[in-house]
């Protein structure tokens, strides 16, 4: 995390960079900007703490001394930011309230903490994500009111989606709203549980796991299908038996069916090596808005797929190594489309050329060549083509380090993975190459 803060003192160009970088040993940063005389120098501020509260200490003292000297502070919050560009505008006195409720969460008194967020209320800081967040946070540390607690945890999901949805703008400070999301989907996911709600618990770190995964967020999960959902403790053994090296597994490892179940996968080898996570269906209504977003209809074989399995894991499992190949819902299927041709192309131009070449070199539209899934932890995925036409309902595999080329043709979704399990069965060495295995 980074939390910066900008200033510009008028009416000349010395505007000034103050960073905040939290941490196990937090820092402090101020940078010159605008330095075309010696880039090099552009840093004026460094100062390292073994302590948060030094740390915040001293970034209020700088931002303090920058105010006294005649700097303003502006709107700006992208700490990657080098440029102010020109007529800065103030910071409102709101959003400096909830950058200092940031601060204060960091490891003030939790009475501070709640002063601060009784200030903001009666502001557009009570409306915001990032407020309603810090609300809820403070709640269940102070063990205020449960309820509460959790209608604010829900607000600032349901706010950061709404906002989301209508392509309307929040105030984060500098955090991005990938990590405000997943600060958010944590502590309901916490929160949840308190409340004994396993079952939307659970659901919300599978959500994490799959679309921002980190360690932590799969060991949590590890620990919720062992504690609660005893049918599925063996996808918890799946994670302990590939990342234990890492730490955190030990309560799984404890369980004496822990033991049989790395007993069965070292000697695995004549398993076939694969299963299935549990299924999500896929409504009709779901599978229809995705068409009509595209433009196209779905195979007839792909959409039975949504409807019985829906957005879901293969899940590969040999005696040395895992892997996950994730099926992509229905409603995510324009924007992983948008992702690839982004990636494939950086210039409408450039599009069309590469449109042109996949016409000839393929036979297929590029534009109708849907990623529906992708392996875990990389930049590949299995393309499905929806062009009408001879080549309707092809599928191929796709990798970034060969933007421009298509493997593994398959001529529809059910034998493509049918390939891909077979395969794995037979521990194919160029079918288990998808997964990096």
């Amino acid at each position: 995390m980074h939390l910066a803060k900008f200033f510009h003192r008028p009416p000349s160009d010395d505007d000034r960079e103050l960073m905040l970088i939290p941490g196990g040993d937090p820092i402090v940063i101020g940078v010159r900007m605008n330095r075309e005389d010696d880039p090099d120098s552009d840093q004026y501020l460094r100062e390292e703490f073994s302590d948060i509260d030094d740390a915040v200490t001293a970034f209020r003292r700088h931002a303090a001394e920058l105010v006294a000297a005649g700097y303003v502070e502006t709107d700006h919050t992208n700490y990657t930011l080098r440029d102010l560009g020109p007529d800065p505008q103030p910071k409102p006195d709101w959003q400096k309230g909830l950058d200092e409720l940031m601060l204060l969460v960091l490891g003030s008194p939790l009475a501070e903490q709640a002063k601060q967020i009784a200030a903001l209320r009666g502001t557009p800081a009570e409306h915001e994500p990032l407020y309603l967040l810090l609300a809820a946070d403070h709640g269940k540390t102070a063990g205020e009111d449960f309820a509460q607690t959790l209608h604010y945890a829900e607000q600032a999901r349901d706010a950061l989606n709404a906002r989301r949805a209508a392509g309307q703008t929040h105030y984060a400070w500098s955090i991005s709203e990938r990590d405000l999301e997943g600060e958010i989907l944590e502590l309901l996911s916490s929160l949840y549980l308190l409340a004994s709600n396993q079952a939307a618990a659970l659901a919300i770190v599978e959500h994490l796991c799959r679309t921002a995964p980190s360690h932590d967020r799969i060991r949590q999960r590890a620990e919720l299908l062992c504690g609660f959902f005893p049918e599925r403790r063996e996808e918890a053994f799946d994670d302990a038996y590939q990342w234990s090296r890492f730490g955190g597994y030990d309560v799984i490892m404890l369980f004496p069916e822990y033991a049989e179940y790395v007993a069965r996968r070292k000697a695995g080898t004549s398993a076939k090596g694969w299963r299935w996570r549990p299924a999500t269906p896929v409504s009709d209504a779901d599978i229809s808005a995705a068409e009509q977003t595209l433009g196209v209809r779905l195979p007839d074989d792909y959409r039975d797929f949504l409807r019985t399995r829906g957005e879901t894991e293969l899940l590969v499992r040999l005696p040395e190594s895992s892997s996950e190949l994730r099926f992509y819902a229905p409603g995510e299927l324009a924007a992983q489309l948008r992702n690839v041709l982004d990636f494939i192309a950086c210039s409408e131009d450039e599009l069309e050329e590469a449109c042109a070449y996949f016409r000839k070199a393929y036979g297929i539209s590029l534009k109708h060549l849907i990623p529906i899934a992708e392996p875990s932890q990389l930049s590949r995925c299995l393309l499905l083509h929806v062009e009408p036409g001879e080549r309707y309902g092809w599928c191929f595999q796709w990798d970034h380090d060969g933007a421009w080329e298509l493997e593994q043709k398959q001529p529809s979704f059910d034998v493509a993975l049918k390939a891909l399990t077979d395969g794995i069965e037979r521990r194919d060495a160029t079918q288990l190459a998808f997964f990096d295995l």
